[in-house]
């Protein structure tokens, strides 16, 4: 519903399942989410798929934009998140924007730090210029703590440029 709320004209919208997931599929098929044209189920979620990577590289496959934007299910956007970090990309030339996000589930806080660091950044406050992907893009492997941080500071290591929006954009929800 989130994505929904977005006011950026020119936003694709592509729903990857890492997994087989009948009810979701269902729902798509079903037309409840109706201005979401495109879902795609990965035949399987092997057990080395962790964080949803696989998902998010299938999603990058099919993504024809030139900024990449990620939500995880248990996230949230707030409404103008794509078109603040979109219009900081833009104004700054910087190759990644993030904002701050509001943790919700394990008492309430913000994390997005400036400079970015572990534990500051999560998945679903990043839009990236598409050529970031050509520095680093997603993997998992057992020693990286968070994937998300992992390729931030990999893109930065590569020299890449940020920007901060220093107002909450995001939302992360605990579940237990």
């Amino acid at each position: 519903m989130s994505v929904q709320a977005q006011d950026y004209p020119a936003l694709e919208h592509i729903v990857v399942s890492d997994g087989p997931d009948p009810v979701l599929a269902s729902a798509f098929k079903d037309s409840i989410y109706a201005s979401t044209p495109r879902y795609y189920e990965l035949p399987e979620h092997p057990p080395e798929a962790q964080w949803g990577h696989y998902a998010r590289l299938h999603g990058i496959d099919l993504a024809k934009g030139e900024y990449v934007a990620y939500l995880d299910d248990d996230n949230s956007w707030r409404a103008g998140h794509v078109r603040a970090l979109v219009g900081a990309l833009e104004e700054t030339g910087a190759g990644f924007a993030y904002g701050k996000q509001h943790v919700h589930g394990r008492g309430e806080y913000l994390i997005g730090t400036d400079p970015p660091v572990c534990g500051q950044i999560d998945t679903s406050m990043i839009i990236h210029r598409r050529e970031l992907l050509d520095l680093a893009t997603w993997r998992w492997h057992p020693g990286i703590p968070t994937i998300d941080w992992d390729l931030v500071e990999r893109w930065m290591a590569a020299g890449a440029t940020w920007v901060r929006v220093p107002h909450v954009t995001s939302d992360y929800y605990f579940h237990d």
